[in-house]
This record gives structure tokens, sequence and C-alpha cells, in this order.
């Protein structure tokens, strides 16, 4: 659009908003209830610059002219529609550049305040200004402009007039105006906008309520037309609270044209045919879109607010993507979309990411997280990308094939792994790996199911070699099996949750055990909901990868512990109790304070137990290993470690620990006969063990002639299927020889 062509637009609205105003007015060019012109000026000002305000002076000068036929007048009534708002939109752009307003309720009340304070009262005195210095006396007002302002005017009451028509016009027709030329009201947050143009309900009942009142104003009812009118407050409370601000502003200004019309024409009356009424006719109409105003602002805030924390709970604030919340739901909404098309799944995990965060700090992690994010937002054909976890992102992308999956991922691969992060602190470099899935849309699957699998993927990865890249199709196989396995996992916590736990005993054979005293080591085997035994091989794998480990040890400890001090005759006859202890239990820093509570609440005697701790978690953990053995030391509990040789550790890890027994590994002892290396590895941990004064303990003889060939190097401690198979303890201390629960059949998660 030109400047010249604006500016006839412009001058034009001003101009049939004044006409609009006189006929809302009764139809008189006297006793207006609303002044447009300030606000087409202040509009147009605020959208295009404070130049724009100036054609609106024209319009608005060729209204009065035509009214008045007096020069003066027109020019005053000109210049009074833009001093106000040119003032006001300088002093609005300034409080911005020095603080913008944080929410919609800071930017309406800023509007209306310069509006009311600084235009409508700088208009109302520059007019009122004029008319006493110009037309002197009151008592001439009743010749200025036809009559115009009426007769017998106080300046005073001229001033309060002026003011109060001026400041209506800026509230009702500014914020209508600014939406329709597709702006904001001044400084509006930034809330989501409703398709709506208006708000037809609230309208609908305007017109309604404005029917009724003129209806009782013609059977002689003023009072009670008066009191209808006043439910024009609720319908436009009812919308604001409903409608976006633009729908809210065209509101406002269609359901106020009608009912100031009809006061108007009630006020216009012989009756009641004053200036005083028809200010205060305005009076009513002004509160109520004050009212309004402020109520669509609180009620803007509050779904700001709203989206805000939605838009929290869905997306990683450090990075702009979406967490794994966000994913999910994204997913989802894809996955059950009836268009749906093939999607590539593709996660990355940056495996160093944690020492990156010890050696550079949080601020320099962040910054590769951010890089990495943006990384990924420019691959081709990406649709969303999501931060999981630190280090660990997913993206999803349009795709067809496992190639162009592949392809992808293979990108993502090549522009992250081995390079160089360098900062200040230091410099690392980076370590990935990336898995993909191919998602076809036939394949009935969900989000959840996606995110398991793509971690199954990233898994797989991480134990291929360079590069560490793994992308399959996700098949409905995949899928039932990913479904079996959860199931597994969920029923294992359950068993553990509501302590189906068996304890079976193994005898060993304790060459320091007095007679009539046994030692043995405890088993675990956990029930199912039908009472079917689940074996060690099928729950210890899925417990450890679920990280239940811990409360497994635990339910373990504390149902050991109660047994013996239920049955004091099956803790008189024990030596040695030997219980397992996982590699995460070692970890927990509480387990040792877990098993002094529990001790000392049962009564057991420490020296008869002892706690078994594999050579791999040991190594793999040192210090937490160690700070746990000289723990149980302390309290006078044993130490075993145990499958000593899988870990490939050097002899050296012996001395590390305060140690009591030293248990071969079975699969040396198993092969002891035929494998000459299998023996020379039990000879020299023999050997080893008794420099250390170290009893060693050998597992899994099955034999008569391994028995003896142990005998004959000097190994006494023995256990083994040879000995005695794992029974339950009840069975193993002949407390009952047949016990129903005890021997259900084992069952597996295949039955």
């Amino acid at each position: 659009m030109s400047a010249v062509t604006r500016a006839i637009l412009i001058a034009a609205l001003a101009l049939l908003f004044c006409l609009l105003a006189q006929l809302v007015s009764a139809g008189q060019g006297n006793q207006l209830l609303i002044w447009p012109a300030s606000g087409v000026a202040f509009a147009f000002g605020w959208r295009y610059g404070r130049t724009w305000a100036l054609p609106a002076s024209i319009g608005a000068f060729a209204w009065a002219l035509f009214v008045s036929r007096d020069l003066l007048f027109a020019a005053t009534v000109a210049a009074a529609s833009t001093i106000g708002p040119v003032v006001a939109i300088h002093f609005l752009r300034r409080m911005a550049d020095w603080k913008p307003p944080e929410y919609r309720l800071d930017a309406i009340v800023r509007f209306i305040a310069i509006a009311l304070l600084g235009s409508a009262t700088l208009s109302a005195a520059f007019f009122t200004a004029v008319y006493a210095v110009a037309y002197g006396a009151p008592a001439a007002a009743g010749e200025v402009a036809g009559g115009y302002l009426g007769g017998g005017l106080h300046p005073a009451h001229l001033f309060l007039g002026v003011w109060m028509i001026d400041g209506l016009g800026m509230m009702l027709v500014a914020p209508a105006l600014l939406a329709w030329i597709d702006d904001a009201v001044p400084e509006a947050d930034n809330v989501q906008q409703s398709v709506d143009i208006f708000d037809l309900s609230s309208l609908l009942m305007t017109l309604l309520v404005t029917a009724t009142s003129l209806w009782l104003a013609s059977r002689d009812q003023h009072q009670y037309s008066y009191m209808v009118l006043f439910a024009y407050f609720p319908i436009l409370a009812w919308s604001a609270v409903r409608m976006s601000e633009r729908a809210n502003a065209l509101t406002l200004l269609l359901s106020a044209l009608p009912v100031l019309a009809c006061w108007a024409y009630q006020v216009g009356t012989p009756e009641a045919s004053n200036f005083a009424m028809a200010i205060q006719v305005s009076a009513i109409a002004f509160c109520a879109v004050l009212v309004a105003l402020v109520l669509q602002a609180i009620a803007a805030d509050r779904r700001l607010a709203i989206q805000r924390v939605a838009r929290q709970s869905r997306q990683d604030m450090s990075t702009g993507l979406l967490n794994d919340r966000g994913l999910l739901a994204e997913l989802g909404d894809r996955l059950v979309a009836p268009s749906r098309v093939n999607y590539g799944l593709i996660g990355l995990h940056v495996t160093n990411f944690d020492s990156i965060n010890d050696l550079c700090g949080a601020i320099d992690a962040i910054q590769l997280e951010q890089s990495t994010a943006q990384l990924l937002m420019r691959q081709k054909q990406v649709h969303f990308a999501a931060r999981l976890s630190a280090g660990r992102y997913a993206m999803v992308i349009g795709a067809d094939t496992v190639a162009q999956v592949r392809a992808v991922a293979r990108e993502v691969y090549s522009q992250l792994n081995g390079q160089i992060f360098q900062t200040e602190l230091g410099s690392l470099r980076l370590q990935c790996c990336v898995g993909g899935l191919l998602l076809d849309r036939h394949t009935l699957i969900s989000s959840e199911d996606c995110l398991f699998s793509l971690s199954d993927a990233l898994a797989i990865a991480a134990s291929v070699r360079d590069p560490q890249l793994f992308v399959e199709p996700l098949s409905q196989m995949m899928i039932d099996a990913r479904r079996a396995h959860q199931s597994k996992i969920e029923h294992i916590r359950e068993a553990i949750r509501d302590n189906r736990i068996e304890l079976f005993a193994q005898p060993v054979i304790d060459p320091d055990a007095p007679p009539a005293m046994r030692s043995y080591e405890l088993l675990t085997r956990l029930r199912d909901r039908d009472g079917g035994l689940i074996q060690p091989p099928e729950f210890l794998a899925l417990a450890i990868q679920a990280q239940m480990s811990i409360p497994l040890d635990r339910a373990v400890i504390r149902r050991a512990f109660e047994w013996l001090a239920e049955n004091p005759a099956s803790l008189q006859s024990t030596w040695k109790c030997s219980i397992n202890l996982a590699g995460a239990t070692m970890c927990d820093g509480a387990i040792a304070d877990y098993i002094r509570e529990h001790r000392g609440r049962c009564g057991i005697p420490a020296d008869k137990i002892v706690f078994e701790i594999t050579e791999s978690e040991a190594i793999r953990n040192p210090a937490a290993a160690s700070r746990l053995v000289d723990d149980l030391k302390q309290q006078g509990f044993g130490i075993a470690l145990d499958d000593f040789g899988t870990g490939l550790a050097t002899f050296e890890y012996l001395k590390r620990f305060p140690l009591d027994y030293l248990k071969i590994d079975g699969s040396f002892i198993r092969n002891l006969m035929s494998n000459p290396i299998d023996e020379e590895i039990v000879i020299s941990t023999i050997r080893v063990a008794n420099r250390l004064k170290l009893r060693t303990v050998a597992e899994h003889v099955h034999s008569a002639a391994v028995r003896d060939r142990l005998a004959e190097l000097g190994v006494t401690f023995l256990q083994g299927d040879f000995f005695g198979k794992a029974v339950p303890i009840r069975e193993f201390f002949g407390l009952d020889l047949a016990p129903v629960a005890d021997t259900a059949p084992a069952k597996s998660f295949a039955d």
C-alpha cells in the first residue's frame, strides 16, 4: 500500500468513525458519547509510526467542519485528536525501551494509564483551553458551532466530558483497529490467538439486552430500562475471559455501539435531554470497557502461564528440544494419525559426556548439548528431536527404507564421533554411538515401545566396534519380544515387591565346623503368582538389567535373618551361612547400615554370616568394595571373594581386601580333570591363598574324582551337587521333609 493510499484510508476511517459516533449519539451534532478519532490516530501511529497519526486529524477536521461550519472549532477538534495520541505513543515506546512488559496485564495497564492520564487528559485540556480563550464566557457557548457543545457548560464540565469520550474512544477503537490491521494491542505478550473474529454469542446477548431496555423505555419504565442495561457488565466479562485479545477487542467495539445508542436515544428524550446525563451514559460504558480490558489481560496471562507450564513439561529448556515426555507425546500423535507414513527413529548417545562434564564444567557441557541439538535439527527430513537425558538424544525423520535411516545415522555419527571438544579448561575427543529404527506405517506400536526398542538398538551399537552404529527395521516380532521381556521384568518386580522369595540352602563341606553344625550357602528362588518357582538363571539377569539387585539383596538379607531368628534351633546348628551380594549392592552406601540394623533386631551372631562378593564387581568398583568389606569386617562378618578367576584379575587384588574365604569359580573345577590349563589356574590360586592365609573353597564339585584331586591339592572346603543339591532351607534343616510349597515344580517364563 502506498503512503498516499494509506493516508487517505486513515482519514476516511476517522471520518467514518466520527459519523458513526454521531449516529450512535442519537443522531445529533451534540452530546457525543464517544470520540473515535483519537483511537484511529493512536492505532495507526502505533502500528506505522507517530507520523501516521496525523492523517486521522484530517478526517476529524472534515467531520467537525461539516457539523459546525466553524473553521476554528474544526481545527481545534483536529489538533486535539492528534496531540494526545502522539504523546501517548511516545511515552509508551519509552517505557517499553526502559522495561518491556513481562505480562499482558502490565501492557494493558500501561496502555490504559497512558490513554486516560496522558492522551485523553492532554486532548481535553487543549480543547477546553481553546474553548475558554476563543469563546469567552460559558454563556456564549450556546451560539458556538450551532449548539455543538450545548448551552451553559462550565469549562470543568467540558473538560470532564471531553476526557471521558476521548478515553472511551481510545479504549474501544484503538484495540479494534490494531486487531483489524493484523497487529496486537500495544506491547501485547505472545499469547495464542483464537481463530474467532469476534464473540458472536456476546454480541447477540448484548443486542437482546438493548432491545429489552428499549422496550421497557417505550412503556415508560425508564428505571427498569437502565437496570437491564447493567447486564452489559457480565456479558463483557464472560467474553473477556474466553476470547483472544483480537476477538475481545472487536467484540467490545461492536457490542458497545448498540449499548451507547440505546442509552443515547433514551437520554435524547425531552425528559432527560442534558449534557450531564450524556456524560453519565459514557461513564457507565467507560467502566464496563475498562473492566473488560483488565479481565481479558488477566485471562490472557493465565492462558500464557498454562501454555508455558505445558511447554516446559514437554520441552528441554537448555537445548530447546523436546524432552522425553514431549517425545512420547509427539511420537504418539504421529503413530495414531490416520495418514501415518514411515518414520525413522534415531538415537544418539555421547558415551563420554560425564567425563566432559567433570573435566570442563557444567557451562561447557550445556554448550556442547546445545551444539549437538543444532546438529540434529540440521539433518535432512528431520521432523523433531528430543533430549532424553544428559548426553542422550533422539530424533524422528521421514524415511521409507532402512538405507535412508542408516544414511542419516551415519551422517550424525561422522559429524560428532571423534571430534575434539575444546574449552578453556581442556579438550576431549567425543565418543558416541548411534542406533536407529525404521517405523513402518503398518506396524502397531506405542511410543513407549519405540523408545524401549531404541534403547536396545543403542545398546547393540555400543557393543560393536567402530563405527558404533546399528540400524534395523522395527518388526512386529521385535515388538512382541520386547513386550514379553517387559512382562518378565514386571513379573520379577512384582515378586520382589510382594516378598515372594524362597530361601534354598546348599551344603558346604567345612572342616572347621564343629560336629553337628553345618555350613551352607543361601540361594534365592522367586515364586510366581501361581506358586511355581522361578529359577535364578531366569530372574537374576533381568533383576540386574532392571536395577532391582539392591531391593532383591535387601529382601534376601531381611528374609534370611528373620528366618534364622524364628528358628533358633537352626541358628544354633549353623556354623557359617553364606549370602551373596550383587555388584550394585556393593555400591549402595546404606547397605552396611541396613545389615547392621536387621542383624541387631533379629539377634543374629555376626560370626555365623559370610557375605560373598564377586571378583568382577570388586575389580570394577574397588573403592566401594573396599569400604563395604571394611565395614562388614568391623561388624564381625566373614567375607568371601566369589567366582575368583572369571574377572581376569591379578593376584594383587587379593591383598586389597581383608578376606576370609576365596571361592574358585566352578568353571575351573568342572574341567579340572580334563583341562591342564584349568588345573594350573587352580593350583596357582591355592598356592597364593595359602600364602595369604585364606580358606579356599571349590565350587561345583560334581564327582568323587574331582573331590579326590582337590584333596590332593589341599582344598578341603568343598561345595557342589556331589555333596548335596540346593533344597528349601526348611528341608535342609529337616523341619519339613515334604513341604507342599517347596516341592512345587520349577516354572519358567516360557510356561
